[in-house]
């Protein structure tokens, strides 16, 4: 441990101390800004905060524990140790030191050996508190890279589950991918939190979970479902929210919460419960936006992409009928950044214009 890297800053209005004190630490090996003023000194320490300080009480402009008080207040110097080096040594003058936020407190006139002493014991202290903060902001830093790579992983398990109950294919992981990023944008100009929002974006990709548990025949049959086959496929909300409400976890609690209710309406004809309005959750409604619309726009085995324009009739059609009618203004007013996503994230097809 190398403390004779740190300087230190000596204050005393009366240059014979200030040399006394200056000649002593040099020979000891200390790099020493001495100053007869504590506005210089303290406009120094905030260019180039020192190691330590050692303050003489009675000085002209400021005394020694204002300037203290000043440099503990500012976060350039406020964790660097001050010890008063002063003839004040009556309780009084002590206590308020203290309470000036000082760290020590050398009576005059000193013994070399006692601020020798003094000076290795704070500077070791602070070398050891500065060592110690940089690995706590390390390990810090650590912790946060190794979350950002578990939720980055999170998400993509997430895609890939979302792809696989969709239908298992690469342009139906795309349709998963843009519901998702459309989902958050709703939820954020609807007035949700970046907190909500980014939990939502997260979980939307499972919005189609319970399809695992419907039939090949059924999900992939190339034509309209007939009214036994369309019962089956209802089932996938429910059973997507029991599969996925297991779980306490945010994400996986708002994925079942949106499996169960992005296929409610507004005007309450929806399923699987009938839901209505605002019974609906944030999550449910803005995922069944972005679902019929990107599902809409996009290629399946069971239909061709529909022309935006039809599109966009069918979401009018439904304000206030299938959707929440302040979602779908929302959607009108920022249509050009939906369309964006939609060109970000292409299928093979495109969207049909």
């Amino acid at each position: 441990m190398n403390i004779s890297k740190y300087e230190i800053i000596v204050v005393d209005d009366i240059e014979e101390n200030l040399l006394l004190l200056t000649d002593l630490l040099t020979k000891e090996g200390y790099k020493v800004r001495p100053s007869t003023s504590p506005l210089l000194a303290r406009k120094s320490a905030f260019l180039k905060p020192p190691g330590l300080f050692l303050l003489d009480v009675n000085m002209p402009s400021i005394n020694g524990f204002e300037l203290c008080k000043q440099l503990k207040a500012d976060p350039r110097t406020s964790d660097i140790p001050v010890v008063f080096v002063t003839a004040l040594t009556d309780t009084a003058s002590v206590v308020d030191g203290f309470k000036a936020g000082g760290n020590d407190y050398i009576a005059k006139p000193f013994r070399a050996e006692e601020v020798l002493s003094r000076v290795h014991t704070h500077l070791k202290l602070y070398d050891y508190e500065l060592h110690l903060k940089n690995k706590i902001e390390e390990g810090i830093r650590e912790i946060s890279l190794l979350n950002e790579e578990i939720e980055h992983t999170q998400r993509e398990v997430v895609q890939l589950m979302g792809t696989a109950a969709e239908g298992r294919s690469q342009d139906v992981g795309q349709h998963v991918k843009r519901v998702a990023e459309m989902a958050y944008n709703l939820a954020r100009w609807y007035g949700a939190s970046e907190y909500e929002a980014v939990l939502i974006r997260a979980a939307a990709p499972l919005h189609d979970m319970g399809k695992v548990a419907i039939p090949d025949a059924i999900l992939n049959k190339n034509g309209k479902l007939n009214e036994e086959e369309w019962g089956i496929m209802k089932t996938h909300a429910q059973i997507g929210f029991e599969m996925l409400s297991v779980s306490d976890r945010p994400l996986l609690k708002t994925a079942a919460l949106i499996a169960y209710e992005h296929h409610e309406r507004w005007d309450g004809t929806g399923y699987p419960r009938g839901l209505k309005a605002e019974n609906i959750s944030v999550a449910g409604r803005v995922t069944a936006i972005a679902d019929v619309f990107d599902a809409l726009s996009h290629s399946r085995c069971y239909k061709e992409a529909w022309k935006i324009d039809e599109v966009f009739s069918y979401l009018k059609e439904g304000r206030g009928k299938h959707f929440d009618p302040r979602l779908i203004d929302l959607v009108f007013e920022n249509i050009e950044q939906l369309l964006k996503i939609v060109e970000n994230i292409p299928d093979s097809d495109y969207i049909n214009t």
